[in-house]
């Protein structure tokens, strides 16, 4: 079965700043977490072009500002394109989500016409699917083809928008064209006003052009019209948007997600990361209480003395909307999880020790609350493992996957010549590993999250003493030449029963889980009707399972389902 994909297109209202490139990221994270490849279509940032353009009139020829004469301008604008498509490359990077930048000449994206706003006219779509199959996200700067004499043209005004519609036009796949609102109102929902702006659900391209034209360029709007195109105008981090199409519905008034107040437990190296993620958006958020061990030493850090406690009893006092869980140990997370769930407390935990533990009676106890239990960061980090179990449960057959960053990134350094001790070491240095690296290196946090598989995936609760583990200490003599170690999680139902361990295996450089370096975690999904469907994403790290849990509070804010 063909992996379904997404097409994105962030415009320059909503990439102003450095910062809005981890938003960008937030954005394509939380649809490919529902099963998506995900094609993503860059503007330049800000008025990077307007820049660029008055260099070119500084330095180039009479008419650069307009192309006039200048047949090189579009080698130079189009770096502000390039430059965005590779910071939000990075940006992905950062957060554990796979990414490739490919350009337009890779893409064989052509045109033809006036340099400066030529039509498109061809894409090489074999290679764009060959890149989302090894890739899972393609980033690709908007705004450039190339043209005539394999020269760069540009596509106008609105080129990114129309680059994003043609491809996706030519994928057969849905677009969404990210913009800074929500999508298109009856007025200006910037406009002071005694009554609320509307929002379309739905609007035709006319009444695009008569309600929100400076939204869309008129050459995409044309585009998508001429081929019969629907797509989405939304606004990254907001479920509402509006489908463009052949007809207009009414608008209604919508109303942004209230503010939430959030309880933590944890700000350790992944607390620390949701935190500052977490503050980045007061508008939708609020910290208004975090317990911890010892106060002091996060005082020392820089966090405010009022929000910090020891008691479970002051978080439950703060009332909070959420909990957060990003501690480690079972006690007393597991209980302090069913009280808040108890008093209709939404939960988000990456506490798989505590979420394991709890099983099946955990998840029935969310199911009989008012409240949610969301854990996708529990296992997995930036690779969305946990969200596939649930999406296709009683379908899968076996599950094999590398379910612990740290200890892949460890055996990548053993294999280059280090000793177990350096290994480690370097580990801690990078955030990957804890200074109480038993968890990992003996197979107890992965034996938590195969458990996690297996109650999600098939329904089955294991108990840690029924799944095999080798640990890195288990490590003896020299492999066996020409293959790559690994230690693979598995959890099969192929003989009617549910078998897991989590051993050392010398794989085939082929091997797609052979294949994953460092920190990266890659997972295999066997299917029962045949089919293999095959994820991947940094296991390890802060960024990447803070980006997890932010995933998970931004579909609590919109009520949305990351099962798809």
């Amino acid at each position: 079965m063909p992996v379904p994909t997404l097409v994105l297109n962030f415009g320059h209202s909503v990439l102003r700043s450095l910062s809005d490139y981890t938003e960008a990221a937030s954005e394509i994270y939380r649809h490919y977490r529902t099963g998506r490849n995900i094609v993503a279509v860059t503007s330049a940032q800000g008025d990077q072009t307007d820049v660029l353009l008055a260099e070119a009139r500084r330095i180039g020829p009479e008419g650069a500002s307009d192309g006039g004469g200048a047949r090189n301008l579009p080698e130079l604008l189009q770096l502000g394109e390039r430059r965005s498509a590779a910071l939000l490359a990075l940006a992905l990077e950062r957060i554990g989500a796979p990414a490739f930048v490919r350009q337009a000449r890779g893409l064989g994206l052509t045109a033809q016409g006036d340099p400066m706003s030529a039509e498109l006219t061809g894409l090489d779509t074999g290679q764009l699917m060959q890149d989302l199959k090894d890739h899972d996200i393609v980033v690709m700067p908007g705004f450039v083809a190339i043209g005539e004499k394999d020269r760069a043209v540009l596509l106008g005004q609105g080129g990114a928008d129309y680059t994003a519609l043609y491809v996706a036009d030519q994928l057969g796949a849905p677009a969404l064209l990210l913009k800074d609102v929500d999508g298109v109102y009856d007025r200006d929902p910037k406009e002071a006003s005694d009554t609320p702006p509307r929002r379309y659900a739905r609007v035709s391209y006319a009444d695009l052009r008569r309600k929100a034209g400076p939204l869309i360029a008129d050459r995409a709007i044309d585009y998508a019209e001429s081929t019969g195109q629907r797509f989405r105008i939304g606004k990254p981090g907001v479920a509402g948007s509006t489908l463009v199409g052949d007809v207009s519905g009414l608008p209604e008034e919508t109303a942004m997600p209230p503010k939430l107040r959030i309880a933590m437990m944890g700000l350790g190296i992944v607390g620390g990361g949701v935190w500052r993620r977490v503050a980045e958006h007061p508008d939708r958020f609020e910290i208004v209480r975090v317990m911890v061990r010892n106060p002091d030493k996060y005082i020392d850090q820089g966090y405010p003395e009022d929000l910090l406690t020891t008691k479970a009893e002051d978080l439950l006092a703060a009332e909070p909307d959420i909990f957060i869980d990003v501690s480690g140990p079972i006690e007393p997370a597991l209980p302090l999880t069913r009280d808040m769930l108890a008093r209709g407390v939404d939960v988000v935990s990456a506490n798989k020790q505590a979420v394991a533990a709890g099983g099946q009676a955990l998840l029935d106890h969310a199911r009989r609350s008012d409240a949610r239990l969301l854990f996708s960061s529990a296992a997995g980090g930036g690779m969305p493992m946990l969200e596939m179990c649930v999406r296709e449960r009683g379908r899968i057959a076996r599950v094999e996957a590398l379910l612990n960053g740290t200890t892949n990134f460890m055996l990548g350094e053993m294999e280059g010549g280090l000793s177990y001790d350096d290994a480690l070491k370097i580990a801690q240095d990078r955030g990957y590993a804890e200074a109480d690296p038993t968890a990992d290196v003996d197979g107890h946090d992965a034996a938590a999250k195969i458990r996690l598989v297996s109650l999600l995936g098939f329904g089955e609760e294991l108990d840690p003493a029924d799944i095999p583990r080798d640990s890195l200490s288990d490590m003896t003599g020299q492999q066996e030449p020409g293959t790559v170690l690994k230690r693979v999680a598995r959890v099969s139902g192929d003989t009617g029963e549910i078998v897991a361990d989590l051993r050392l295996r010398a794989l085939s450089p082929n091997n797609f889980l052979a294949q994953a370096d460092g920190e990266d975690a890659h997972a295999v999904f066997d299917f029962t009707d045949g089919d293999r469907y095959v994820i991947r994403g940094k296991g390890a790290g802060r960024w990447p399972t803070t980006e997890s849990v932010m995933a998970d509070l931004y579909d609590l804010s919109n009520g949305t389902d990351p099962s798809g």
